[in-house]
């Protein structure tokens, strides 16, 4: 089974029915699958603050979503996490590339990678990073805490786990 089978089929074990996604080469196979599944709602978004707009709302709705995205695209909408869902109780579980890692060759990431968890701890949110497919049992956990703590949970996918071994 494929990495990204397996994440998707750990969000559905978690009752995930909505996800908001926007495009990033590293969760683009997950992003492919979410579309597939008709028992998963698709909602493709041009801008980060419109996937956490969507999972937010669906929290009220009583839905289980996740936003689906990449580092940058996280880093983008922190303002609006800080002053949303942090300040208002509404926990949003984000699933983003772990961009900028020594093992991500691409120079314009390296900025992600110096200061995405920085940004996290500065705002007190909690994050975990699954770097191998044995780990992928922690999604439901991570969601739960997510859903209990009452704000913004990320969970980053490291490349090794979704794009192997660097070249």
């Amino acid at each position: 089974m494929d990495v990204h089978d397996m994440i998707h089929d750990r969000l559905r074990e978690t009752g995930v029915t909505l996800a908001a996604t926007l495009p990033d080469d590293w969760v683009a196979p997950l992003i492919g699958r979410i579309d597939r599944d008709p028992e998963m709602r698709h909602v493709p978004v041009a801008r980060e603050a419109e996937a956490i707009a969507v999972c937010s709302g669906a929290f009220f709705g009583g839905v289980r979503s996740v936003a689906v995205m990449g580092a940058t695209g996280l880093l983008t909408c922190m303002g609006e996490l800080a002053t949303l869902n942090l300040r208002h109780q509404i926990p949003v579980f984000i699933v983003a590339s772990r961009r900028g890692s020594i093992d991500d060759h691409r120079v314009y990431q390296e900025v992600q990678g110096r200061r995405t968890f920085a940004v996290l701890d500065a705002y007190d949110f909690p994050y975990h990073v699954v770097e191998r497919t044995e780990d992928l049992g922690c999604i439901p956990d991570a969601y739960e805490a997510c859903r209990l703590q009452k704000r913004p949970f990320v969970l980053f996918l490291a490349r090794k786990l979704v794009k192997g071994a660097a070249a």
